[in-house]
């Protein structure tokens, strides 16, 4: 008998992860299997980056520089003198003094000498640390110290320029995140992730209509999303049914193998290019627009049959070049734009954007972004930027077709005093000798009391382009991106489906263009309804012109009529999706997927 000292011992077999599912919601269809990838931040996101010995060095020489930048950030504030009120003098000194403390540069270099790790890894995790103390101290002023730091942390984190930008993500990453900017979504345009799942955010969220313009499925609504994952785990994401399958067993991959091959055979397919007229079975004339930020996307849905480009929204080159873009980069990129869009057109929206992406001081953060100084309100209050644009768009329109858009407009004091600022460039340039053009002036019908003033707004502009996304937000009273009040977000909500025809019908009174953008548009659910209402004009992502061109092609504008007669009779949102549901399955539902299940979300 062998004794225990000599007996072999028997390797214990490999632990096998077990199948986890969870339920989430669907935001961007098809299937997928990658690996995970975690994405840290929310305003600010960044991967842990696991660093070479070879490459720590540089790794603190690059935070050094971003320290110093920091620190250079705040001496200017501090030095000009103008607009800064006393208390603000205070916080920013205050800011100062905390970077420049002889703890904390040695104590984040030290983090990324020790864990070898990229220097926005190791500035979180030291702010954090200093946050979690004052967050704890029972004196109320000293506890609130926290924000300040959470400032210092973003502001260094902004200095360092993020960490996502540099990431090669591997082919096969799904990426993982509490919330995802579309900003950060855009940096990876190198190569898109397969997948996205997120805790936060929703269906008409800006970063899910992108990834639907660019066919990346997506879920989101669950819970401590990054707790649930470890880096390199294998993950189905069924953006179909709203699951996700963490270390899925090998049924459930042949399924999903199956399932995310279909996907990309839909998704990469050609289309077969169309320069026929798209018209209605009665032969009413529709035109179909693509909503395009890039040139490349924009020749991409061309192909489908789009006519133009219905809504560039110019705040993406603030992604572009990681931050305001200057005067020639906005004219050399609504030049390309109008370029590629050619006669048809290209209708560019003023910089949607609130003011902590204008200024790089965060201490006048708005409780409600939504509500507060965005767009033009936030264009009129900076004339300078808003000046800039318009010079950019005034030469940009040289011999091209491009009208100008003025976002969230709420009655005519903002159209006239854009057009005063227009003016304004319009003169200086041609005393210049200036090349400029003639662009058309609209404005964005998305608010509630724009819609109410609707025929007087028409008399000052051009055109307009109806907003159908935040229409339904400011009509609701509803915050799109808030997901424990998704259930109320309705677009077929009575009062959204009466100003919706407000519009309509006021535009084609007064002869103008009217352009319906947003999910609505690019929804063949809702394609009935809008021919029905009267819209002759939709701009969608180029992924939804081929199912929403055969819904319009395979009706007759007489037959939604007759719908919405007996949709305007409804009282509920829930009374107008079953009636819409029914005309479908009973007239229309050759022209809709073979799976086509009652929803408002097609």
């Amino acid at each position: 008998m062998m004794s225990n000292s000599s007996q072999q011992r028997v390797p214990a077999p490999p632990r096998i992860k077990p199948e986890i599912r969870l339920r989430a919601r669907a935001v961007s269809r098809g299937a997928t299997i990658g690996r995970a990838v975690l994405l840290h931040g929310a305003r600010i996101q960044f991967f842990r980056i696991d660093l070479k010995e070879t490459e720590v060095a540089a790794e603190i020489a690059r935070f050094r520089v971003a320290l110093d930048r920091s620190l250079r950030q705040l001496s200017r504030l501090l030095n000009d003198g103008k607009g800064v009120a006393h208390s603000a003098e205070g916080i920013f000194d205050t800011h100062r003094l905390i970077l420049s403390d002889a703890a904390l540069a040695p104590k984040i270099e030290a983090s990324i000498a020790t864990q070898r790790v990229n220097a926005e890894w190791a500035v979180k995790s030291v702010m954090d640390s200093y946050s979690t103390r004052y967050k704890s101290i029972a004196d109320e002023h000293l506890r609130e110290r926290y924000i300040d730091l959470d400032d210092i942390s973003d502001r260094l984190l902004r200095a360092l320029g993020g960490a996502a930008g540099t990431v090669e993500l591997e082919k096969g990453s799904i990426i993982i995140a509490k919330e995802l900017t579309p900003s950060t979504l855009m940096e990876f345009s190198r190569r898109w992730p397969t997948g996205l799942i997120t805790e936060h955010g929703g269906w008409t969220s800006h970063t899910f209509i992108l990834a639907r313009e660019i066919n990346i499925p997506a879920v989101t609504g669950l819970k401590k999303a990054i707790q649930r994952f470890s880096s390199g785990d294998t993950v189905v994401v069924d953006g179909y049914n709203g699951l996700v399958v963490i270390n899925p067993n090998d049924e459930t991959l042949a399924k999903y193998r199956v399932a995310a091959a279909q996907f990309q055979e839909v998704a990469t397919d050609d289309p077969t290019s169309t320069d026929s007229p798209l018209k209605t079975l009665d032969g009413r004339r529709v035109v179909i627009r693509s909503n395009s930020d890039l040139p490349q996307y924009h020749k991409r849905a061309m192909r489908f049959g789009a006519e133009g480009v219905g809504l560039y929204r110019s705040e993406i080159l603030f992604n572009h070049f990681k931050g305001h873009p200057t005067e020639v980069q906005q004219f050399n990129a609504y030049k390309e734009i109008a370029d590629a869009a050619g006669d048809d057109g290209v209708r560019i929206r003023t910089f949607d954007i609130g003011l902590s992406q204008l200024n790089e001081n965060d201490t006048d953060r708005e409780r409600n972004p939504a509500l507060g100084l965005r767009a033009i309100r936030l264009g009129l209050a900076y004339p300078k930027y808003l000046r800039t644009q318009i010079r950019s768009l005034l030469r940009a329109s040289a011999g091209r077709k491009i009208d100008i858009i003025i976002p969230m407009v709420s009655g005519l004091a903002e159209i006239r005093a854009f057009k005063a600022e227009y003016d304004r460039e319009r003169i200086a340039l041609i005393e210049k000798k200036t090349e400029i053009g003639d662009p058309r002036i609209g404005a964005m019908i998305e608010i509630p009391s724009s819609v109410l003033l609707i025929r007087s707004i028409l008399k000052e502009v051009d055109l307009i382009c109806l907003g159908t996304n935040d229409l339904v937000q400011y009509l609701t009273a509803v915050d799109r991106d808030n997901e424990s009040v998704a259930s109320w977000f309705r677009t077929l909500h009575p009062a959204v489906i009466q100003a919706v025809g407000t519009v309509i019908s006021a535009a084609a009174d007064a002869g103008k263009q009217a352009v319906v953008c947003g999910e609505m548009a690019g929804s063949p659910f809702y394609t009935p309804i809008l021919i029905g209402l009267g819209a002759t004009d939709l701009s969608m992502n180029a992924n939804s012109i081929s199912r929403v061109r055969r819904v319009i092609a395979g009706l007759a504008f007489d037959e939604a009529r007759e719908l919405m007669k007996k949709v305007e009779e409804c009282k509920t949102s829930e009374d107008i999706e079953t009636e819409l549901t029914s005309a479908i399955l009973s007239r229309w539902q050759h022209l809709y997927p073979a799976n086509f299940r009652r929803s408002r979300k097609i």
